[in-house]
């Protein structure tokens, strides 16, 4: 059971605890093991407590700090749910994604939930493929600003942008190690697309040169791995590489003749997040290399696309498109329930998390 004294904190608790998945909201704490109250305390805090049973017991209590009122009350939910399940909370993450609102498509920055969003970049060409940096302080993307597809680093605390790549044809999908000392990306050069990786003293390293065409470079959990889509032996299909270089080895996840846009599980690294082309559009599915096979997790009108897990590996969220309109959801991969969570915006894809 959830509760609060302010009416639009109650709102708040309800909904996170129905997207969340892991929880089954009561009436009454007669019918609950566990009852959350969250209240606002002042412009950027809350407070935080926990009961339990009848007449209620306390079980835990704490006063949080965040940068508004809504996100410390999205910290005080990321509490309750460590307190009571053991596992991470995400709702005080962030989202970068792409938005197509403006005519261009621009680098936005949000809370999980939309409930404040701002519009990082306004070059009016195309930018692709946000994602953060572990630390929250950064987002690499590619843009056309220059006229071809560069990679470029926010500096979000500064408001400065750098090159990172602007070699010779194509530069794309760059994506931060687990540490934040390397950054994965493709790269076409003089050659194929190719995975490079750029450590943290700037040298550049070409890790593949197959003949196809490379692509959506994504880290393990601890970073000595990548997985990325190659076209080598036809229709693009999972990869694995030593992230130091060597031989890639396929992944035989036998569900589709496409496969693309993979992204690691951060908490079970035997879990790999993809698209796979599906009848007559594509769907989130997932790889399990202990069990060696896939499902598909998405059975979404139109295209379920771009995959991003979050922290606590159990939810992912995703682009849903379909006819003129797409919109960014979030989805609990063990209940398969699923929610739009970008409200009333029709142009927005590309979803990066961090928290």
């Amino acid at each position: 059971m959830t509760r609060s004294g302010n009416s639009n904190t109650q709102l708040i608790l309800q909904n996170a605890f129905r997207i969340h998945g892991g929880f089954k909201l009561v009436k009454s704490a007669a019918e609950a093991d566990f009852t959350v109250a969250v209240d606002p305390v002042g412009p950027t805090g809350a407070r935080l407590a926990i009961f339990s049973g009848v007449p209620e017991k306390m079980l835990f209590s704490e006063t949080l700090a965040g940068d508004s009122s809504v996100n410390a009350v999205y910290k005080a939910i990321d509490r309750a749910i460590s307190k009571m399940r053991r596992t991470e909370g995400f709702f005080s993450g962030k989202l970068t994604f792409i938005s197509e609102e403006t005519g261009a498509t621009e680098v936005c920055v949000s809370d999980l939930l939309f409930q404040n969003v701002t519009i990082l970049t306004n070059d009016g060409v195309n930018a692709v493929r946000p994602h953060w940096s572990p630390d929250g302080n950064y987002i690499v993307y590619t843009s056309y600003k220059a006229g071809f597809p560069d990679i470029y680093r926010l500096d979000l605390r500064a408001q400065r942008r750098d090159v990172v790549a602007d070699y010779k044809g194509l530069n794309m999908g760059a994506r931060y190690s687990p540490d934040g000392s390397r950054i994965a990306m493709i790269v076409s050069g003089n050659s194929n697309a190719d995975v490079w990786v750029r450590e943290a003293s700037g040298e550049m390293r070409n890790l593949t040169r197959s003949r196809g065409l490379e692509a959506a470079p994504a880290w393990s959990p601890d970073g000595t791995r990548l997985v990325f889509s190659s076209d080598e032996r036809g229709g693009p299909q999972l990869y694995v590489m030593p992230a130091h270089g060597g031989t890639s080895r396929r992944l035989r996840t036998d569900i589709s003749g496409y496969c693309a846009e993979p992204d690691w599980n951060p908490q079970f690294e035997n879990l790999i997040a993809f698209t796979a082309a599906e009848g007559s559009g594509s769907q989130i599915a997932i790889y399990d290399s202990k069990a060696g096979k896939s499902r598909f997790v998405t059975t979404e009108s139109g295209d379920a696309i771009e995959p991003q897990w979050l922290n606590d590996g159990r939810h992912l969220v995703y682009t849903h498109r379909r006819a003129n309109r797409s919109e960014i959801k979030i989805m609990d991969t063990l209940t398969g329930a699923s929610y739009v969570i970008s409200g009333r915006r029709a142009k927005v894809s590309q979803p990066s998390f961090v928290k």
